[in-house]
């Protein structure tokens, strides 16, 4: 699938500009600019880049650039010991009722990873302990930690931190989906 990734940041280092200096010499907002410097548009107006270009004596294909990845995990532990801790009886001040919730889970996974980047190829597994909190309303905060597999894979690829940054946030949502999915799923004990 792939993404786009804005190159806004490193050409402004390199010409010893920052966002004002941007916002003085064109007429660009500073929200445009900071969302272009911090990669986090939607989408560039051909003015924006007509100026920008003008500015950085630049082509738009310095500034904006195509990563080709695709990304798959799956979760492939088979003797999954995903160990919960319900929390104690919680009352509603409204009736003095109570309710029991999932408060607690702390797993390991082993996820096997299927990455295409830049023609090349790599699958790898890895294993992943992850600490979640959830409250009562069902949010989750979660911590996680991957093996040294998943970090030398990822060194191996000799890719951009940006890149890395990418498969890190992939990561995130497909563990985070996991643990919705575990959440939703779990049923208390009668």
């Amino acid at each position: 699938m792939g993404f786009v990734h804005c190159n806004l940041r490193v050409l402004m280092a390199e010409r010893g500009l920052n966002i004002q200096n941007v916002k003085d010499k064109t007429t660009l907002s500073r929200t445009t600019i900071s969302n272009l410097y911090n990669n986090n548009g939607s989408g560039v107006q051909y003015d924006t880049l007509v100026q920008l270009c003008t500015l950085l004596k630049c082509t738009p294909g310095d500034i904006l650039t195509f990563v080709d990845i695709s990304l798959h995990f799956e979760d492939i532990t088979t003797n999954s010991d995903v160990n919960t801790m319900i929390s104690g009886h919680v009352l509603d001040s409204s009736d003095n009722s109570g309710y029991d919730f999932l408060s607690k889970i702390t797993t390991a996974l082993i996820i096997e990873c299927k990455l295409f980047y830049e023609g090349n190829e790599l699958h790898f597994k890895f294993k992943v302990d992850i600490t979640a909190d959830l409250d009562e309303e069902k949010h989750i905060d979660f911590d996680k930690i991957t093996s040294k597999e998943f970090t030398s894979s990822l060194e191996s690829l000799n890719a951009p931190l940006y890149v890395k940054d990418y498969i890190n946030e992939k990561l995130d949502l497909f563990l985070f989906e996991w643990i919705s999915d575990y959440v939703n799923s779990y049923e208390f004990e009668k």
